[in-house]
């Protein structure tokens, strides 16, 4: 007599096929502590000036003598969700007209990390050379100005006397190392300040209508009348001289100067 099977008894090969194969092993759980590698080559950037690599996002707003010590004056902007090509800088100073999150792959970081930072407006800061990327991660437009340095020195006024030593009431040192200096300058209309010297150094007009420069130690005959408004770039030579705000705004002003 023949043996019968129910349905639940019949197996067919794929059945038993699928019996014999070793179970798949679960996906790997994420690491939250795993620095996620950047999907960008950044060695595209080298030696690539950041105004020729983005032209929309940066600009060279140096005189049309040229900035001092042959650097470079830049005006970064970006709004959000831009991002730029990689590029490579020298050593720059930045000054932040308008923060927010910007994402950086690359310098200062090493190449193979993005990271995500806020700069606050008013901020200033040092950036070491090298080539990165960068994004507008925030919900806001970032405008940066920033000066790229040359290996260059320039000349120390003799007995030279800053500006932060005979007025701190009018001038804050943002950001300095042994090269370079990022300094605001702010006076209420009326004010003036005591004969000072500069070493090289170009300056950044952030408000105001009218300042006026006497040259040397004394006020005498000879000065400079010069009206002025937000954007204007001024080269102010190397030595000593008189300022005072004659104008009827606060005058207001970011400057980069040789340190040394």
């Amino acid at each position: 007599m023949g043996c019968s099977m129910s349905k639940n008894d019949r197996k067919t090969e794929t059945d038993k096929k699928k019996e014999e194969a070793p179970a798949a092993d679960p996906a790997p759980a994420a690491d939250p502590d795993k620095k996620c590698t950047p999907c960008v080559d950044l060695k595209v950037g080298k030696g690539v000036f950041c105004c020729a690599a983005c032209p929309e996002n940066y600009k060279d707003i140096s005189p049309e003598g040229g900035a001092p010590l042959e650097s470079k004056l830049i005006m970064m902007t970006m709004k959000p969700g831009e991002v730029d090509k990689p590029h490579e800088h020298p050593q720059h100073y930045m000054y932040i007209l308008k923060g927010g999150k910007v994402t950086i792959t690359g310098a200062p970081f090493p190449e193979t990390e993005t990271k995500e930072i806020e700069m606050k407006s008013g901020m200033g800061m040092i950036v070491p050379a090298g080539v990165h990327q960068v994004k507008n991660s925030g919900d806001t437009d970032v405008e940066i100005l920033f000066i790229e340095v040359s290996e260059k020195k320039g000349e120390t006024p003799e007995a030279h006397k800053a500006p932060q030593e005979t007025n701190p009431e009018h001038y804050t040192t943002l950001a300095e190392d042994k090269e370079w200096m990022v300094v605001k300058m702010e006076m209420k209309p009326g004010e003036e300040d005591l004969p000072h010297s500069h070493r090289d150094h170009i300056v950044f007009i952030l408000g105001g209508d009218e300042i006026t420069i006497w040259p040397g130690k004394e006020k005498g005959e000879k000065k400079l009348v010069a009206p002025i408004k937000a954007g204007d770039v001024l080269p102010v030579p190397v030595g000593y001289h008189i300022v005072k705000n004659t104008g009827k705004e606060t005058m207001s002003a970011v400057y980069f100067e040789r340190a040394s």
